[in-house]
């Protein structure tokens, strides 16, 4: 196996949303295409309203992900928010905001900054 090939370098991926969660506020989609660039994969959880934002199936829009990768890709989830002591912590694994060209998911940061608390 070559290690590059194992390299996501920014591909695009289509992911389902659950719009009753605070996270998604404000998308009338529901269907959103997400720029991703990390190998991190988080398995989805037990309950479905902790996967707010799940990919699909067959999640690749455009780009390229070895076979591998999508395998370990599909159906899992780029967001989880974890209790922490008295807090939260809200996780993503790739930048909603990566070089500020990728408008699409800007809202979700700001929607974890601003609705963090009801999650």
């Amino acid at each position: 196996m070559q290690s590059g090939a194992q390299v996501i370098g920014g591909a695009i991926f289509e992911a389902a949303i659950d719009r009753s969660h605070p996270i998604n506020f404000g998308y009338k989609n529901e269907k959103i295409a997400l720029f991703r660039n990390t190998t991190v994969f988080m398995q989805p959880d037990a309950k479905s309203f902790n996967n707010p934002i799940q990919y699909t199936n067959s999640p690749l829009l455009s780009g390229y992900i070895s076979n591998e990768n999508m395998d370990l890709l599909k159906n899992t989830v780029p967001f989880k928010v974890q209790r922490y002591g008295r807090g939260r912590v809200i996780v993503f694994t790739d930048n909603t905001n990566f070089r500020a060209f990728w408008y699409g998911t800007n809202k979700l940061l700001m929607n974890a900054v601003f609705f963090g608390k009801m999650m």
